[in-house]
């Protein structure tokens, strides 16, 4: 028996993000004595989650058609003892929020704020929060945990040391989340090559996401050039945080890890749900949005700024303080108090 569920997806469309955030939360539920269940639609994600020691069953359903496996939740909330569940999908409904409430105490992250749904409380931890008006949206009954404090990393991210800013950018770290759908990582290598950037540079870790489909292909184009060092579904992110002079990253989950760690980052974005982030993010002075995959010059943009002001020490010390300021890394323990207390 369980007290705490957390229903997530991950799959090649939607990535790994909302699956990532809820291990997170679930390491900090375990260290305090709670065991939680996975819940998935599929199967797709299962190993990944079992392999970092959690039990997770699947409902057999459509992940983007959410309402037809009330049934099966329903089952599966009253097989394992399920007294509080954590939602995290786009994909749930009104319908859905009002069936789970009448059963188990709802919990749900919402990024979007397109409408409020029956729930006991509300996280939302993006630092555009105020442009949803949760506040107003939802009613003075619903718990609700807004803004950076409660961006929930990994539990690491809030013992982290001291990020130290070198005068010149000897190590870069590239990321383009879950599944590089774009083919971001191949094109930033080849464009890297041309550009005398490389000769200034010791090393270019490229990270590939856990479902990241052309690995081997990807490490045979560039065989041989021992500056760029590829790896794949990394679980220690944060060594390469720590190590690394300068960023480039999607603007997903990732970018409230690089400001944890205070990593001078570039970000991009690939989905229309990294915009608002981005932009957030951009304005803030956080960090410098380089534009979108889909319909802007991203490459010419990134190299643009690894030339020029990222090569100013300065830029990047006050860059990295900032971003350490906004995120703590401890919203994790915040969010997993508030499962084991919510009443």
């Amino acid at each position: 028996m369980t007290r705490i569920g957390i229903r997530a997806d991950a799959n090649e469309v939607i990535a790994t993000g909302h699956v990532m955030r809820c291990l997170s939360i679930a390491d900090a539920l375990r260290k305090m004595g709670e065991e939680p269940l996975f819940i998935t639609a599929d199967d797709f994600p299962k190993a990944w989650i079992e392999q970092r020691g959690y039990s997770c069953t699947s409902l057999q359903s459509d992940w983007k058609h959410m309402d037809g496996e009330l049934e099966r939740l329903e089952q599966a909330i009253k097989g394992y003892g399920i007294k509080v569940l954590l939602v995290d999908s786009y994909f749930a409904t009104k319908t859905y929020f009002e069936m789970l409430h009448d059963r188990v105490k709802t919990i749900y992250i919402d990024d979007l704020g397109k409408e409020a749904f029956n729930v006991d409380a509300v996280i939302c931890y993006a630092g555009y929060y105020r442009e949803l008006t949760l506040e107003e949206k939802y009613s003075s009954q619903v718990k609700s945990l807004l803004g950076m404090d409660y961006t929930p990393l990994r539990t690491v991210f809030s013992e982290l040391p001291s990020k130290k800013i070198l005068p010149e950018i000897k190590e870069l770290i590239v990321l383009s989340g879950g599944t590089d759908k774009y083919g971001f990582l191949e094109a930033f290598s080849k464009a890297l090559l041309k550009k005398p950037l490389l000769e200034k540079v010791e090393t270019v870790h490229i990270i590939c996401g856990r479902y990241y489909g052309k690995y081997h292909e990807l490490t045979q184009e560039f065989q041989g050039i021992e500056k760029l060092q590829f790896h794949k579904g990394v679980n220690d992110i944060e060594k390469y945080m720590l190590s690394a002079d300068a960023a480039i990253s999607a603007a997903g989950v990732t970018s409230y890890e690089l400001c944890a760690v205070g990593v001078p980052s570039i970000i991009y974005t690939m989905a229309d749900n990294q915009l608002r982030n981005a932009m957030f993010f951009h304005e803030s002075g956080l960090m410098e949005y380089a534009g979108d995959l889909r319909y802007d010059p991203v490459l010419e943009r990134i190299l643009e700024l690894l030339e020029g002001k990222y090569q100013r020490r300065e830029y990047r010390r006050k860059a990295s303080e900032a971003m350490k300021y906004a995120v703590d890394g401890k919203g994790v323990w915040r969010i997993a108090q508030l499962l084991r207390e919510i009443k």
